[in-house]
């Protein structure tokens, strides 16, 4: 591994789910995060005109503003040396868990934090304020939960109820004579178009806007299952209800496997800042870089 000082910028949109306006996010955070670097000592060099210019230096950006797939590997990597910049703290997590777990793993890396929006960073505080609002984030787990359960079950009742009725007019037609074979094709020969499931359509949607995913990003988490990623044109038939084949089966396991590992992040994240908050002495890199008193709160 390098001992080279790197400066890591890192954005992730965060409350967009547009692509113009996660683009438009992300340069923002990038140019508050180049200066507040420059500001605080990070490695520059002059360019032709004079101006600063940080050096070993290059921004990382999550790819999925919902997901910290990309915040992940790099936390392993984090080396004293180098020097990690942050627009803002919400971009290391959605809830009060994730952003003081993935504070914690950066601070007991040992690199410098720089928070472009922040003078000063008071980890103790930081720790205390986020991890109030946990019974909050938890309350709201479990009714997400419930709230899951309770449209499976929904799901199921009316996937057994149109079985029964779709038997059921299946068997008056033939009494009455019907032969229904006819009904596989047109007078030309041709089979019928699928037809539009706009419920399923309109549930997924919603499924993706709760991940805070915009089309083309939940489009790229079928690679995660081993297949190519949809396009926004694919994804806008799925949730319209348009395309009924098997990509949208595709596209349901997707989201609801992103939206799976979010849950287990998620349990992980709390264990690691209750931990960081409750009981645990203060580790040698927070004694160093924030003192005994501090740190022993932190």
């Amino acid at each position: 591994m390098s001992n080279n000082p790197r400066t890591i910028i890192y954005l992730r949109s965060v409350g967009t789910t547009t692509h113009g306006g996660a683009e438009h996010a992300r340069n923002m955070q990038q140019q508050a995060c180049m200066q507040a670097a420059i500001l605080a000592g990070c490695p520059t060099r002059r360019d032709a005109q004079g101006e600063p210019q940080l050096l070993n230096s290059a921004p990382v950006i999550e790819p999925i503003s919902g997901s910290d797939k990309t915040l992940r590997s790099i936390l392993p990597t984090l080396q004293p040396q180098d020097c990690f910049v942050i627009s803002t703290l919400a971009v290391l997590g959605d809830v009060p868990s994730k952003l003081v777990a993935n504070l914690s793993k950066i601070v007991a890396s040992g690199c410098k934090i720089i928070v472009a929006d922040l003078a000063g960073l008071d980890i103790a505080t930081i720790r205390q304020t986020a991890l109030a609002f946990m019974p909050l984030e938890e309350r709201y787990q479990r009714v997400s939960s419930e709230l899951d359960g309770l449209y499976a079950t929904r799901s199921e009742e009316r996937a057994t109820y149109a079985r029964e009725i779709q038997k059921s007019l299946i068997d008056q037609l033939y009494r009455r004579g019907f032969d229904l074979s006819d009904l596989l094709t047109d007078p030309e020969g041709n089979k019928p178009k699928p037809p539009v499931d706009d419920i399923r359509g309109r549930r997924l949607r919603q499924l993706r806007e709760g991940l805070e995913l915009s089309a083309e990003e939940a489009g790229r988490l079928t690679e995660a299952l081993g297949e190519k990623a949809l396009n926004k044109q694919y994804v806008s038939a799925i949730e319209t209800g348009k395309d009924t084949t098997e990509r949208a089966d595709l596209y349901e396991t997707a989201l609801n496997a992103e939206r799976g590992r979010r849950k287990v992040q998620a349990k992980l994240d709390q264990a690691v800042a209750k931990q960081s908050a409750h009981g645990q002495p203060p580790t040698s890199v927070e004694l160093q870089l924030f003192g005994p008193q501090e740190a022993s709160h932190a």
